[in-house]
């Protein structure tokens, strides 16, 4: 991971080259290298169980791949790729008011990243992100009400609540449920197949 000081923008990352990871944090560019096979294995089964659950009850929409959401705009601009994230079919309509908002006054603003914060936000534990407990506390603070980390080497989830509770999962039995989420369950081990 590298950061680059200066007042950055989300509008200025798409003049950056592929094939990095970027993030910005109280304007600071961050750049990350891709992630690993495991990383990408992991994201896409919580993808897929999260995703395929969300779809069948008509909840809202996941979306993952370090999907960009404002953690903050003002007084600088910190934005998060977020391994996987969950939106409420609330949360989707208000992102979709203030998409069109931004277009009609045509400000530049609709940038493409969520403007909205997710209900639920899935961080699979990567070398290369050293400050992953600084985007917990970050996402916390900012007001997403569950955070859940995934440990590929240590075989576990560590979820951060709604309230200020945090339980941790090792167990691949452990079954894994959220109240942001009512009616969920898969098994822990269903992230690692």
């Amino acid at each position: 991971m590298r950061m680059f000081t200066a007042p950055w923008t989300a509008d200025e990352l798409t003049r950056l080259p592929d094939g990095w990871r970027y993030e910005i944090d109280g304007g600071k560019l961050i750049i990350m290298a891709p992630a690993v096979r495991a990383h990408a294995r992991i994201t896409a089964a919580i993808t897929r169980h999260v995703g395929n659950f969300v779809h069948d009850h008509q909840l809202g929409e996941v979306d993952s791949g370090e999907v960009g959401v404002y953690i903050e705009r003002q007084p600088v601009e910190t934005l998060r790729g977020i391994d996987v994230a969950y939106f409420s079919a609330a949360k989707v309509a208000m992102a979709a008011k203030t998409a069109a908002a931004a277009r009609d006054a045509d400000d530049g603003a609709a940038s493409g990243f969520w403007d909205v914060l997710p209900d639920l936000a899935f961080e699979v534990h990567d070398a290369s992100d050293p400050a992953l407990r600084r985007k917990v506390h970050q996402y916390r603070t900012a007001g997403i009400p569950s955070v859940w980390v995934v440990d590929p080497k240590a075989r576990s989830l560590t979820q951060y609540g709604p309230s200020t509770d945090t339980r941790t999962l090792t167990d691949p039995a452990d079954m894994v449920q959220d109240p942001v989420l009512p009616g969920f369950t898969c098994r822990l081990l269903d992230f690692f197949e």
